[in-house]
């Protein structure tokens, strides 16, 4: 095979590859403006209280999910003060940093 078949080739694979990308972002959005008018996005519906976690909300420490890990990272201190006699200091002040919270 000649060089000029091969750059003809490798010039056509590219060509070929380029439209098939393009091809796949207007197909995905067509799909998603058909999507979007037949489920509406749910930030445009008015909610009273917001389903799951507020994950950038500035009141962190009110979140579950992170009393839940702050909790047991206390627990994991008191233990290794117990077992081992070390991190103590920090283990008191994380109980009481975590009563004065609740």
């Amino acid at each position: 095979m000649s060089n000029a078949k091969r750059a003809l080739i490798g010039c056509g694979l590219v060509a070929g590859a380029v439209a098939c990308f393009l091809l796949g972002m207007l197909v995905s959005q067509r799909a998603e403006q058909g999507q979007e008018l037949l489920h509406p996005p749910a930030a445009s519906k008015p909610s009273s209280s917001p389903a799951g976690r507020r994950v950038y909300s500035p009141g962190i420490a009110d979140d579950p999910y992170v009393a839940q890990q702050w909790r047991q990272s206390v627990e994991i201190l008191e233990r290794r003060c117990r077992e081992a006699r070390e991190f103590c200091t920090e283990a008191r002040a994380a109980r009481r940093q975590f009563r004065d919270r609740e």
